[in-house]
């Protein structure tokens, strides 16, 4: 009998919590993220973001307010010269320099086929300047996933709303009790791997290149 107990025990363990639908309490936090994340203006953040040359690794911060951002690159596990590199960005401009004395290269952000233009993108979308509606979150396929922690932060994680015709969402975020986005997990691209940003705190402000300064 005891032997039957212990294996049930451990089934239940290992199923974890079940997804289920948002509450009315976690609706509302999840559409204030983006009005949280303009309210603070600018945040440093890390990202791992899958890529065909290696996982990209970025060091930077986002300005929510500008639109803009500014990070630097490297590719895990080379160390060759086009591994690495210093980026900045905006809504639809990337600009890209081997070091900081060297010439920058601007071009178009990529709409699709390229997962690192995706996280930049991605990024500088995350601010708005007034919350989402709360009742269409409510109404749509977000989820509340489970319970876990950043850290030593206690946070839930949430299933964004999926897109139209989609088999999956594409989005997951990471909320602590006081709806601060913690951490934020994408699907980019045609990537199985997700791309995962980690927001580390406030930073200082976001300087960019006179092209991508408007």
């Amino acid at each position: 009998m005891r032997k039957t107990v212990l294996v049930l025990a451990l089934a239940l363990v290992a199923c974890g919590p079940t997804p289920r639908s948002l509450t009315v309490a976690e609706a509302e936090r999840l559409a204030l993220v983006r009005f949280a994340n303009y309210t603070t203006g600018v945040r440093a953040f890390t990202a791992s973001v899958p890529s065909p040359g290696g996982r990209l690794l970025l060091d930077g911060r986002v300005d929510f307010v500008n639109h803009r951002g500014n990070a630097g690159m490297r590719t895990d596990g080379r160390d060759d010269a086009f591994s690495r590199g210093l980026l900045q960005w905006n809504l639809g401009k990337v600009a890209f320099a081997m070091a900081p004395s060297a010439d920058w290269q601007v071009r178009e952000l990529q709409e699709r086929g390229s997962e690192l233009d995706g996280s930049l993108r991605l990024l500088v979308n995350l601010g708005a300047d007034r919350p989402e509606n709360a009742q269409l979150l409510l109404q749509s396929s977000a989820r509340w996933l489970r319970s876990d922690k950043v850290g030593d932060t206690a946070v839930d994680v949430f299933e964004g709303p999926k897109q139209q015709n989609a088999a999956e969402a594409r989005v997951r975020y990471w909320l602590d009790s006081d709806g601060e986005l913690r951490r934020l997990e994408a699907r980019l691209g045609n990537s199985e791997e997700l791309a995962v940003f980690d927001f580390t705190g406030s930073g200082g402000a976001v300087e960019v290149i006179p092209p991508l300064a408007s």
